[in-house]
C-alpha cells in the first residue's frame, strides 16, 4: 500500500496583500482527506485559471470543513475509502452550515457546491472514488441558495454626487502631495537638526522608520503634542495625539502629504469606473505595463479574471497633457503622478509592486513603512458614499457604477445594442437591462411605438348618436359638424357618405384645395365624422366597396380599400343587426343613393 503524501501544498493568492494559503495536511485531524482535497484545488486552479479571490474562497470552504469534520470519522479516511462513514460526516457537516449562517444567506449553498466540485475533480484527475460519496456529490446541494436582489444603477442625481465628492478628495490629495514635496525639499533629517519643524517631521515619515531601524512614532506623536504640525494643518489638533487611537490618526494624517490613502485610490478607481464604464475588478489590477498611448489619449488593457479575457479601453486626454483634466487619460495620469513617492518606494523593497498602478505605503503595525497595492474592499467604497450629502441610497456596492454607466449610455445612445458595451446583448439584458432608467426608457420606446402606430392609423370618427341629438348637446368643432350635417340638402347627403371636418384641408389632397377622393377615401381619412344618420349610406357604400373586391385582385384590393372596409364593418358592428335592418329598410323606401365619381367607379357602377 502506498503511503500518503502529507507534505503541505503550497497555494498563494493576493487578496488584500499576497498571502501564503499553504495548506498542511497534518495540521488538521484528517490529513489524507486534507490532501485530497487541497490536491483537487491545484489541480482546479490550474486547469481552469481560477482568479485569487476565488481560489481564497474555496481553500476557506476547506478549511471550514476539515475543522467541523466530525471526530467519529476515522483519522485516515479519504475519499476512496469504504462505507458511509465519511458521506455522513459530509451531510452532517452541510446540515449545521444552516445555524451558522442567516437563513437568507448564499454561503451554505456555496459551501455545498464548492465541495462537491472539489470531489468532481479529484475523481477527473483519475483517483477511485467511494461510490457512496460519487452519489452524495452527484446530488443536489442540500441547502437552496438565498434569494438576491438584483443590484440597480445610481440615480443621475447620485450619480454626479459621487464624482463631484471623489474630485473634491482628488483635489484635496494633490494639494497635500504638492505641499509634501515643498517641505520635503526644504526639509532635512531630523535626527541632526530636531523635530520640531514640520519640514524636517515631513522628511523623517519619507525616509525614516524602516526595519531594522527603530520607529519614528514616538517623536512624530511628540511633535504633534507640541504643537509643531499644527500650522501645517489643525486637523493634528483635533486628533488628539496622546488620547487613545491619537496617534494612529496622527500618522495617517501625516502619511496623507506623502502618500494616497485607500479613500484617495477608491476615488481614483471610482471616476474611472464612471469614465469608462469597466468593471471595478478590472480597474484594480491594472498595472502600469498596461498604460500605453499617445499626446491624445492613452490605451489601458484591462483584464477580467473570472471571464479570464482582456480588453484594450481608450481613455481620452484633454489639454494641457492632462493637467487638471477629469477624463479618463487625464485621472490615469493624475493617478500615476500622485503615486509616484509610493512607487519609488516600492523599487527599494519590492520592485513588483512598483508596476501597480493602485499603490500606496502605510506604517504597518510594526510601525514600519511598508508598501502594497491596495486591492480595495466595499468598506472603502462605502465609506466615501456615506460622507455625501444627501444621502446616496444603498447598497454601498461599487458594482452599481457599471450599471450607472451602462444606464447612461442606454439613455443617450437609445440603444441596448450599444449600451452593452463589452458585453453581448445577451448577458446585457439579462443583467444590465433590469436597472430602472432602462426599464422607463423601454417603457417611453413601446409608448413611441405605439404613438407611431397610432398615428399611422387613419379613419373617421365615430359618434353613435343622430346629428341633431349631437347639435343640441355637444360643442365646438363637433356640434358645428353635427349642425351641418342635420341641416344638409338630399343632394349633399348623396355626395357624402360621411360628415367632412376639413374638406379643403385632406390628408390626400394638396392643403387648401378641395378634396378630390370623396367618398372613395372618406372611411380611411381622419377628417370624417360619422353619425348614426350615416348608417343607411354606409351600408350601400359597403357594397360599393364590396363589388371592388370581386373585380379586384386581393393585394390591389387590400391596398386601396382594405382599411376603408374594415373601418366601415367597425362601424356597422357598433349597431345592432335590428338597426342595421331598420337602416336598409329605410334605404330602400327613400331611395338613398351614394354618389360615386367616374373615376372612382369600378365595372360593377
Amino acid at each position: 500500500m502506498t503511503e500518503p503524501d502529507l507534505s503541505p501544498r503550497r497555494i498563494e493568492f493576493m487578496i488584500r496583500s499576497r498571502i501564503d494559503g499553504t495548506i498542511s495536511p497534518l495540521d488538521f485531524h484528517h490529513p489524507v482527506l486534507a490532501a485530497e482535497l487541497a490536491d483537487a484545488l491545484v489541480t482546479m486552479s490550474r486547469s481552469l485559471s481560477l482568479s485569487d479571490g476565488t481560489l481564497y474562497q474555496y481553500r476557506q470552504t476547506i478549511v471550514n470543513l476539515l475543522r467541523a469534520l466530525s471526530a467519529s470519522c476515522p483519522r485516515s479516511v479519504g475519499l476512496s475509502s469504504p462505507g458511509g462513514a465519511l458521506v455522513e460526516a459530509f451531510h452532517e457537516w452541510e446540515l449545521a452550515l444552516a445555524g451558522d449562517y442567516a437563513a437568507e444567506s448564499n454561503m451554505p449553498h456555496k459551501y455545498g457546491g464548492r465541495i462537491r466540485r472539489l470531489i468532481t475533480a479529484h475523481s477527473a484527475a483519475g483517483h477511485d472514488l467511494n461510490e457512496q460519496l460519487l452519489r452524495w456529490t452527484r446530488g443536489g446541494v442540500l441547502h437552496r441558495g438565498g434569494e438576491t436582489t438584483a443590484l440597480d444603477e445610481f440615480s443621475n442625481a447620485e450619480r454626479l454626487a459621487i464624482r463631484d465628492a471623489c474630485r473634491v478628495r482628488i483635489r484635496s490629495l494633490e494639494t497635500r502631495l504638492a505641499i509634501g514635496r515643498q517641505l520635503l525639499a526644504d526639509g532635512a533629517d531630523p535626527r541632526t537638526t530636531s523635530w520640531s519643524r514640520a519640514a524636517d517631521i515631513i522628511w523623517g515619515a519619507r525616509h525614516l522608520g524602516r526595519l531594522p531601524e527603530p520607529s519614528i512614532e514616538r517623536e512624530v506623536i511628540n511633535a504633534s503634542h507640541g504643537g509643531f504640525l499644527n500650522a501645517l494643518d489643525l486637523g493634528f489638533v483635533e486628533d488628539r495625539p496622546t488620547t487613545y487611537g491619537g496617534n494612529s490618526r496622527v500618522m495617517r494624517r501625516l502619511m496623507s502629504y506623502l502618500y494616497p490613502s485607500s479613500e484617495d485610490l477608491v476615488a481614483f478607481r471610482t471616476l474611472l469606473q464612471l469614465e469608462t464604464g469597466a468593471a471595478p475588478e478590472e480597474w484594480s489590477t491594472v498595472r502600469v505595463d498596461d498604460v500605453s498611448g499617445t499626446t491624445e489619449e492613452l490605451r489601458v488593457r484591462l483584464y477580467k479574471a473570472r471571464a479570464h479575457r482582456s480588453r484594450v479601453v481608450r481613455c481620452p486626454i484633454s489639454g494641457n497633457d492632462g493637467a487638471g483634466g477629469w477624463r479618463a487619460g487625464d485621472l490615469v495620469r493624475r493617478l500615476i503622478a500622485a503615486t509616484e513617492n509610493a512607487r519609488t518606494e516600492a523599487r527599494e523593497h519590492d520592485p513588483m509592486l512598483a508596476n501597480s498602478l493602485f499603490v500606496t505605503v502605510r506604517r504597518s503595525a510594526r510601525r514600519a513603512l511598508a508598501v502594497r497595492m491596495e486591492t480595495f474592499d466595499g468598506h472603502q467604497f462605502a465609506k466615501l458614499l456615506t460622507s455625501i450629502t444627501p444621502a446616496i441610497s444603498r447598497p454601498h456596492d461599487a458594482r452599481r457604477l457599471r450599471k450607472t454607466v451602462k444606464s447612461v449610455r442606454a439613455a443617450v445612445l437609445r440603444s441596448a445594442d450599444a449600451a452593452a458595451d463589452d458585453h453581448s446583448i445577451a448577458v446585457y439584458q439579462r443583467h444590465y437591462a433590469q436597472s430602472t432608467t432602462v426599464h422607463v426608457l423601454a417603457g417611453a420606446a413601446v409608448n413611441t411605438a405605439q404613438q407611431q402606430v397610432f398615428d399611422r392609423l387613419q379613419g373617421p370618427v365615430f359618434v353613435k348618436a343622430s346629428a341633431p341629438i349631437v347639435a343640441d348637446e355637444a360643442s365646438g368643432l363637433l356640434a358645428d359638424a353635427a349642425i351641418a350635417e342635420s341641416t344638409s340638402t338630399s343632394v349633399e347627403g348623396e355626395m357624402n357618405v360621411t360628415h367632412c371636418a376639413a374638406p379643403y384641408d385632406s390628408p390626400h389632397t394638396p392643403r387648401g384645395r378641395l378634396c378630390e377622393h370623396r367618398p372613395s377615401m372618406c372611411f380611411a381619412c381622419p377628417n370624417a365624422i360619422v353619425f348614426a344618420d350615416h348608417l343607411p349610406r354606409i351600408l350601400l357604400y359597403r357594397e360599393v366597396l364590396r363589388n371592388h373586391e370581386r373585380e379586384m385582385s386581393p393585394a390591389q384590393f387590400a391596398a386601396l380599400h382594405g382599411q376603408q372596409l374594415r373601418n366601415v364593418e367597425y362601424i356597422l358592428n357598433e349597431f345592432s343587426p335590428r338597426d342595421r335592418a331598420d337602416a336598409q329598410r329605410e334605404a330602400a323606401t327613400l331611395g338613398t343613393t351614394v354618389h360615386v365619381p367616374l373615376s372612382q367607379r369600378g365595372v360593377h357602377l
